[in-house]
Parts: structure tokens; sequence; C-alpha cells
């Protein structure tokens, strides 16, 4: 069995090797049409970092489809590539003779990429660290690449380091089951004067009664600042910290009888029994039980909106799409309907499938939303170009045809690769 083992991953690492290999050959090969004019043209791009060559920029969404992940990890994956073979040729050799897995290969190309490191100082830590660090623990390789990378430009490891005290930044995220994330990169005073002021906060709130654990009363803490008066209100000993500015838009699609108890009635002491299907999905923030639909709705000024009902879909007979249309074709296609993207839909184009014929007679509905599907602006400039064919047989399905003929079915729940 250890035998069997040991010979399948010398095989993986072999597979992985070619594979980078094959990726590089893609990047020689693939030609791109220097003579088309126009927005639509494909455009030749930096492959990877300082030091690589020109590639045709819609390579990466044939990789990406072939690979069944994002135009943006697909075109990840050429950079990487591409560093590897022109900025790190001891790291490339030592890949393909099977000696050095490729993703530990990547971390390093990645790393001197992101430092912004010239083709010269690339080489320089490409030379070092294969000559040392390739035989030791991964652990204890990426310590010493970190202080290769300080070491090859010090200059600009000090102009990295201004940066990064300069990069001040607030992240939310992660939104799912009722709860976010929230990341923060502050100056230290701040930090130091926020952290006062939430524990403060969290005192007023167990003296206004809160019961729960002090994390958690912390992270009510922290909401309770989303509303200033609410917050001086609390500090001041006046109210519970309830917020009152809160405003929400929402399209629910449940059944009209699945909330029987009034929207701002007390939390739940004891779980409920849940119904198969009762589904709450709400923009930014996930899919929802009732409950926790209805705990999310105390205190909130909410915007009722008409159910959209997508047997019904208006069309027009002018270019500009109607924000109803918008809305209907953006909850029909959450995302982009190119093959495996994840985009989401609201950041996309709304594209006509077939051409808008501006010299049309009235009538025709072109702008429907059987003729529209959001594509990103890279994905609709290839379409637009030729190179990725599309149609929309029913809406809302989509048959894609790529430059080198393999075929892929997206509709609302994924996609279906044909093969060529």
């Amino acid at each position: 069995m250890f035998a069997a083992l040991t010979n399948n991953r010398g095989a993986l690492r072999a597979a992985e090797a070619r594979e980078v290999e094959l990726i590089a050959r893609a990047c020689d090969e693939w030609s791109v049409d220097e003579s088309a004019a126009g927005a639509a043209c494909e455009r030749l791009v930096r492959g990877g970092a300082d030091g690589t060559p020109l590639v045709g920029e819609f390579l990466a969404l044939e990789l990406a489809a072939l690979f069944g992940t994002t135009t943006t990890d697909a075109a990840a994956r050429i950079a990487s590539v591409l560093d590897l073979r022109h900025r790190h040729p001891d790291l490339w050799t030592a890949v393909v003779a099977g000696r050095l897995e490729p993703w530990k290969a990547g971390k390093v190309t990645t790393a001197c990429s992101n430092a912004g490191l010239s083709c010269e100082a690339a080489r320089w830590v490409d030379h070092q660290f294969t000559a040392g660090c390739v035989p030791l623990p991964w652990g204890r390789a990426v310590r010493r690449l970190e202080g290769l990378i300080v070491q090859a430009d010090t200059e600009l490891a000090a102009g990295r380091a201004r940066e990064k005290r300069e990069r001040r930044m607030v992240h939310i995220g992660e939104h799912a089951d009722g709860g976010s994330e929230m990341f923060a990169r502050l100056d230290t005073s701040d930090a130091l004067a926020l952290k006062t002021t939430i524990n403060r906060l969290a005192d007023a709130l167990a003296q206004a009664g809160n019961t729960e654990l002090v994390d958690q009363r912390r992270a009510t803490a922290l909401g309770v600042l989303a509303d200033p008066q609410a917050a001086l209100d609390l500090l001041a000993g006046v109210g519970a910290g309830q917020a009152s500015n809160r405003r929400v838009i929402l399209n629910v699609h449940i059944a009209g009888d699945a909330i029987k108890r009034q929207v701002g009635a007390p939390r739940p002491t004891e779980p409920t029994m849940a119904k198969p299907g009762l589904v709450a999905r709400v923009e930014e923030a996930g899919a929802l039980d009732i409950d926790t639909l209805r705990i999310m709705l105390v205190g909130c000024q909410v915007i009722v909106r008409p159910i959209i009902d997508l047997s019904q879909a208006p069309a027009v007979d002018r270019y500009e799409i109607p924000d109803r249309l918008r809305e209907h074709v953006e909850q029909r296609n959450p995302v982009e309907v190119f093959p495996y993207s994840s985009r989401r839909a609201q950041s996309c184009d709304l594209d006509h499938t077939v051409p808008h014929d501006p010299l049309a007679p009235p009538g025709r509905r072109q702008t429907r939303a059987g003729n529209l599907g959001p594509l990103s602006r890279t994905v609709h400039r290839a379409k637009t170009a030729g190179r990725w064919k599309v149609t929309q047989p029913q809406p809302g399905v989509f048959e894609w045809t790529s430059p080198t003929g393999h075929r892929y079915v997206v509709t609302p729940d994924g996609t279906h690769a044909l093969g060529r």
C-alpha cells in the first residue's frame, strides 16, 4: 500500500509539472488577430510580472472554461506559470525535473510578484532560494524567502512597509446565516480608542439588561455604533441601544403565510421546527431561515416591493434596458452566464444575446428577457469580437462555443460541459 502511495505521489507531481509546461506552451501558441479593430478586438496584455511576455487576453477565458474555474483564477494561473518560466528559471528547472511541487514554486513566484520585485531582483531570489531552500521543510523555506525578498531590494522593502502603514481599511463580508465578518486595519491610537468605546458600550448594555456573553455583547456594542444617536443615548443611560436609523430593501420569495408572527416580535427563546422550503434570500446576506429574517428586520424601515414573477417578462423596443427588466434578468440569472463564473449579475453588463439592430422595425421587442444575460466586460468583448459564440435557446439558458470548439451549457443551476 505504501509503495503504491509513493508511486501515486510521484505520478501526481509529474502530471502537475506537465500541466505547467502545457500552460506555458498554450501561452506561446495562442494567436491574436492583430488586424482586428474596434473595442471588441483581443488585446495583448502582460502575462505576469516584469520580464514576462505579452499574451492574448482571451486565453484566460479558454483555460477558465477548460479547468472549470473563473477567468480571474485562470489569469492568475497564467501569470504564475509565466513568472516561473521567465523570472525564476532555476525553479522552473526544478519543477520540470520533478524536484519541487508546482504549488510551492507558485508561492515563491507570487511572493516576489506581490513584493513588486523587478525581473533582475526576482532572478536573484530565484537563484538563492533554489540553491539553499528547496531541501528545507516548507515552513523554514518560507521564512528564508521573506528575508531574501527584503534583501533583494531593501529600498523597495522600506516602501512596502511605509505603504502598509498607510493602508487603513475596513472590510465587511462573509454574510451567511444571519452573521457577518469584519476586518479592519487602523492606526494604533484609533484602534485603542475604539476598543475603549466598545467596552464602555458593552458595559452599558449589561446595565440595561443585556445578558449575552462578553464577546457577544462587544459585537452588539459595535453594531450599536452604526447608529451614533443610539450609542450616545446608551452611554447616557437612556434606552437599550436599539437602532432606529436602519433601512432595508428585500426581495423575499416565500409563501405568504410563512411569516405569522409580527415583525419586531421578541427573539424566540427556543428553536422552532423548520419546514422544508421556507427560506428567504436577502441581498448581500445570503439564505436565511424565517426566524433569523424576523430578527434581522427588527428596528428596520422595510420597503416592500412586488415579488418578481419570473414567468412574466417585460419587453421593449429600445436598446436601453428598463430597471424592471434588468431586475427580472438579475433575479433569473443571479450570476454571470459565462461557463463556471461566480461573478454577481449586478456587477455585470446586460448583453443582448442577439445583437440589437437599431434599424429593425418597431414591434420586434429585441430588448426582452429571452435576449438578455449578464456578462462581465471582458467576456462581453470576447463575445462581441466573435471569438466565443453564444445562443439563448430558452430564457435563462445559454449555449457557449469556445474558440477551440468546446461547448458548454449554462443555466441558473450551473455549467454543463458538453465536450468538443
